[in-house]
């Protein structure tokens, strides 16, 4: 891991893989990413998936799913993820 706790860095991942991280933590996140293999590993896979979705937002090619018994997912919109984001950092019956 670096030698360090990655935890707090870890959190940022995402949003930086998007270029949505600005300022002293993206600053801070990229100096703990030149020495944290596993966190550039996971930043990797983040941008992958990124990537993915942006080209299945931008092709329309995003599937209706359904989960047995239940309606279409709610959340997120295919113009942005904040909404599940958001949900995903707190976790379900958790209130901030």
């Amino acid at each position: 891991m670096g030698g360090t706790d990655c935890g707090a860095y870890r959190l940022g991942l995402g949003v930086y893989a998007i270029g949505q991280l600005v300022g002293a933590e993206a600053d801070a996140l990229s100096a703990h990413l030149l020495n944290c293999p596993t966190c550039r590993a996971e930043l990797a896979e983040l941008r992958d998936v990124a990537e993915l979705l942006a080209h299945s937002a931008r092709s329309g090619a995003l599937p209706e799913r359904e989960g047995a018994g239940r309606g279409p997912r709610t959340g997120a919109s295919r113009s942005s993820l904040s909404g599940a984001c958001a949900y995903g950092a707190r976790g379900p019956g958790r209130s901030r």
